[in-house]
């Protein structure tokens, strides 16, 4: 009797342990790292996290901008919120292993994902 009970039960456990899907691990990977790309005119755009604070970068022409504040995050878009400006800016993103590809108001740039000095991606 205990055998028809219990293999029914490690069946279930197994078949749910194999159906979860983490999705701090989209945003892991986000965070995880410091991207990067440089754009066929010059300009170079980096984008970094620390903690809940997150920092867009772009530099163009000896100009430079910054978007930097508190950030929220899920699986498919980040928000950066920025109180000293009274702003909100919200990009879609797709992690795809060492790219990043970064969306806002229906463009889209690929950011690399930023290697230490020992080859490996940058961790915190």
């Amino acid at each position: 009797m205990k055998k028809f009970v219990v293999l029914p039960l490690l069946f279930a456990a197994f078949f749910c342990a194999g159906c979860t899907q983490s999705a701090s691990g989209v945003i892991d990977e986000l965070q995880n790292a410091d991207w990067q790309a440089t754009l066929d005119g010059g300009a170079q755009v980096s984008l970094s996290f620390d903690g809940d604070h997150a920092c867009l970068r772009m530099e163009s022409a000896g100009e430079t901008a910054e978007i930097k504040g508190n950030f929220i995050a899920d699986t498919e878009q980040f928000v950066i919120f920025v109180p000293s400006l009274s702003q909100n800016y919200g990009f879609s993103y797709l992690p795809m292993g060492d790219e990043l590809e970064l969306g806002f108001c229906g463009d889209t740039i690929t950011l690399k994902k930023q290697k230490s000095l020992n080859g490996t991606s940058k961790n915190r």
